[in-house]
Formats: structure tokens, sequence, C-alpha cells
């Protein structure tokens, strides 16, 4: 297989306790922490990086751990005007340059931000015609929703919740512009990839039942956003129907009319089940056998639809890798291992 490496080391995360614990790991010389770039962890996992090499150029101060010179820059609101004045996009468009400029050879991405990942979809869709292309994202979230229904929920939160994490005096979760992000990367795809082409694998943000009850105008338009995307086409994959019926969900990825395919993978899929390396752990993701199991079924499909993408996105480099009790945290090697079973092993 003609593939080319990329570390994408962009780290735009703007919660407050993400910031904080980078700058007190600034200050400590990032004691303990194995790798200070994911794409180093997976090189490892791997043993050698079986193909020519590429980083994505990163401001330094944007980096999952940036030099000590830049800690003045480490606040959130520098984090917040970068993501809100669509510094997430600038970065996705670099990303796509890299991978025009190395077609047709296949991009393996690593990173940590997923809207790097709406780059390299948009390029080879424009290449190769994104209605012949299938995107298989595995994820806990629909990254689809934008930053004004995503600050809706939390208001609500705020107004109905007693034990809400939120705080009424943040005013980063008021008059947020609808930017390009982790969050939302996926909804700027549409005009790249038909709904029908799309589908979210391990999806644990489903809105429940009782969210379709409420009245309140921001859970409704939140409802109503998901609810249509997957009516107009976009395929949502549940980690509760992969547990329930897996065997239907293999079914579904072994085949496809579409000659390419694309998968991303955000290692929050096996979130607190077989990992802690992710970004977010807000949800309990699926096991790493089913993630194997998935893989395979995937990989029986590219016997005759090509892979023309793979990327492997939002680690935490403070806690992918990691030793505690003798024990040594899997992210990287599930990653690894997943990477293997669908670039290096043959069908």
């Amino acid at each position: 297989m003609d593939a080319f490496f990329i570390s994408g080391p962009l780290d735009p995360d703007e919660r407050e306790s993400s910031v904080l614990r980078k700058i007190e790991m600034l200050e400590k010389g990032y004691e303990g922490i194995p790798f200070k770039d994911p794409y180093d962890g997976i090189a490892r996992e791997l043993g050698k990086i079986p193909g020519p090499e590429s980083r994505l150029d990163v401001e330094c101060w944007l980096l999952p751990a940036p030099p000590r010179a830049m800690s003045f820059m480490l606040t959130v609101e520098n984090f917040v005007a970068f993501i809100d004045s669509n510094g997430c996009l600038e970065y996705a468009k670099k990303l796509g340059r890299l991978v025009e400029g190395a077609f047709p050879s296949i991009p393996v991405m690593v990173g940590v931000d997923h809207s790097l990942t709406g780059g390299a979809v948009e390029a080879i869709a424009k290449e190769l015609g994104g209605e012949s292309i299938r995107l298989i994202v595995f994820d806990s979230h629909f990254d689809f929703i934008l930053p004004s229904i995503r600050c809706g929920l939390i208001q609500y939160d705020l107004e109905t919740n007693p034990e809400t994490n939120f705080s009424p005096n943040d005013p980063f979760i008021f008059n947020r512009p609808d930017s390009y992000n982790a969050d939302s990367f996926l909804y700027y795809l549409l005009d790249k990839i038909p709904k029908e082409n799309i589908f979210i694998v391990g999806v644990s943000d489903y809105p429940p039942q009782a969210a379709h009850e409420i009245e309140d105008h921001r859970v409704r338009r939140y409802v109503e956003f998901y609810k249509g995307l997957e009516d107009s086409g976009v395929h949502v994959i549940t980690k509760d129907r992969i547990q329930r019926s897996t065997g239907e969900v293999r079914e579904t990825l072994s085949s496809t009319e579409l000659p390419y395919t694309y998968v991303s993978f955000d290692v929050d899929v096996c979130s607190n089940t077989s990992i802690k390396g992710a970004r977010f752990l807000d949800y309990y993701g699926i096991d790493h056998s089913d993630l194997y199991g998935l893989v395979a079924s995937i990989k029986k499909s590219l016997k005759t639809s090509k892979l023309v993408g793979l990327d492997f996105m939002e680690f935490d480099i403070y806690s992918a890798g990691g030793e505690e009790h003798g024990r040594v945290e899997r992210t990287y090697q599930i990653a690894a291992e997943v990477m293997r079973r669908i670039i290096l092993q043959n069908p």
C-alpha cells in the first residue's frame, strides 16, 4: 500500500481544566509523559513507520506539550479566540494541502484535534469526487454539532441541573459563533460528502427518549438537528446497537458499492472501557475487542473499495501510554493494532 504518515499535533483544547493541566505539566517539565506527540507513541508500538513521513507545522502554543517560552499564551481566552476565529479551519486547510501534495499516496494521520480530519477528507474528495467516498468515523460523539447548539444545551443544564459542572459566570458558553472545530467539522463536510455516504460508529451521545419530551427550545433544537441529519441519510450506529446487534453492524460495514473508503478513529470510541488516553472521557465506549471485530468487517470491504485515507485522533498525551501500578495504559497499543489490521495485514 502506497501510504504516507502524518503527525498532526494540533491541540487547541479550550476547557479550563485542560489549560490548567497543560500549565502544570509544563512547569514540571512534562515529567512522566512518555510522548509529547501521539505520533511518537504509535511509532513506538509499530517499531517502524512503514512509509514516508510528514509533520503538520503547528504554532508552538497550540501543541499538546507547548514549550515553556509559550506559557504566557496558555489562557482560556486565547484558545477560545483561536477557535472562534476559525483557526481550526485554517489548520485543516493546511493539512489538506499536505494531502493534495502527496496524492495519490494514502494519508495515514495520527494527531489530536479531530477537526484536522476534515481537511484530509475534503482534499481527497476534491481529487476523487465526494459522491464516490464512504466516510466511516468511529466516535463516541456526533461531531456535527454547531457551537450555538452545544452552548444552548449547556445553558439549559445550568438552569435545570443542580449538580451541573458548568458555571453561570463562564462567558464562553454564551454567544459563540458557529465555527469549524472538533465538535462540528463533519457538518462542514456535508457539501463535500453525501449524507448517505457517512457512517458514525460507536455513538454514545444519541438523544435519549427523555430529551424528545422536553419542550425547551434549546433541547428541541439539538434533538431536531441530530435526528434531522440521521433522517436525511447519515448513518448513526450507536454503541448500544453495536452491543445489541454486533453481527448486523458488522454486515453493514463489510460491504459497500462505493469505490473508495476513508476511515477515521476518535480514540474516545473506547474511552473508559479499554483506554484512558482520550481527550474526552465523558462516556463509556465500546470495548477494544468489539472495535477489532468491526475493523475486520471494514477490512473485508476493502477487497472491493479502495482505502484512500486513515486517521487516529483525539489522543491525550497526559494520560495515554503512562504507567500506573505496573500497568501501561493501552491507548497507543490499541490504536497501533487497529492500524496494523487495516493497512499492514492482508485481507
